[in-house]
């Protein structure tokens, strides 16, 4: 996944299709065998194929520094998920959530994970998040660790905007993580804004959409699996 994500970073518009080979072990977005890389390569060429629309979002920090909320770094797309925690810090994590700046929650806790829906079965599914179909448009809202007994996972519409913010009075500061990567401070009154991105990634499918997503969790997660009930008696009638 590590390396499909860098290969889609390249893009920050529009993404031409993806051929995913796997070279790891669950092979989650990546159908296609590496051992068998030339005929699966003849037979995309020669089409058709079915394609994947893998979302994405886009993450933007907004400094307490700048006045007029308007970000001062770089734009971040992500392809799998944004992670927040608390760090080195010893303390929780007290974070302000907005969906369209109507406050959700306080998030306290180890953190939050905002994914998309391909990254479902990554960070998220070991979180306690809902594994979801990749064509599904949304953003999980993920807890990690909440102090709550009630704090459940919640999946959120594609058309939202979310807004993560370090409270003034947090005892520390926040991290954020980008696909597990380009971590980044946040400071009491530092924000993160995330929404859907425009620009998909085109995957190609293996057989569909539907068919990869179902196999590799049945294969790499043993998804269900489980010894079927004998029949040791009676039949109801």
């Amino acid at each position: 996944m590590q390396r499909y994500g860098q290969a889609a970073s390249m893009f920050k518009g529009p993404v031409p299709p993806v051929v995913p080979f796997s070279l790891g072990s669950l092979g989650f977005m990546t159908p296609f065998q590496s051992e068998l890389f030339k005929e699966r390569l003849q037979k995309v060429m020669a089409g058709p194929f079915s394609i994947t629309l893998r979302h994405r979002l886009l993450c933007r920090i907004i400094r307490d520094e700048s006045k007029d909320d308007r970000p001062i770094e770089e734009p971040i797309l992500v392809l799998n998920d944004v992670s927040i925690d608390r760090g080195m810090s010893s303390f929780l994590t007290n974070l302000e959530c907005y969906c369209d700046n109507s406050f959700v929650t306080c998030v306290q806790g180890d953190g939050l994970i905002l994914s998309t829906t391909s990254g479902s079965t990554a960070y998220s599914l070991a979180a306690g998040g809902s594994m979801v179909h990749p064509e599904v448009p949304g953003i999980l809202f993920t807890p990690i660790c909440p102090h709550s007994l009630s704090f459940r996972p919640l999946i959120l519409p594609e058309y939202v905007v979310l807004r993560v913010q370090v409270p003034y009075n947090s005892r520390g500061n926040a991290w954020a993580s980008f696909d597990g990567k380009d971590r980044k401070q946040l400071n009491a009154g530092d924000a993160l804004l995330c929404s859907m991105a425009p620009w998909p990634v085109p995957a190609a499918c293996e057989v569909d959409s539907t068919h990869d997503f179902l196999r590799s969790v049945c294969e790499g997660l043993h998804w269900n699996l489980r010894k079927q009930q004998s029949f040791d008696g009676i039949r109801e009638i």
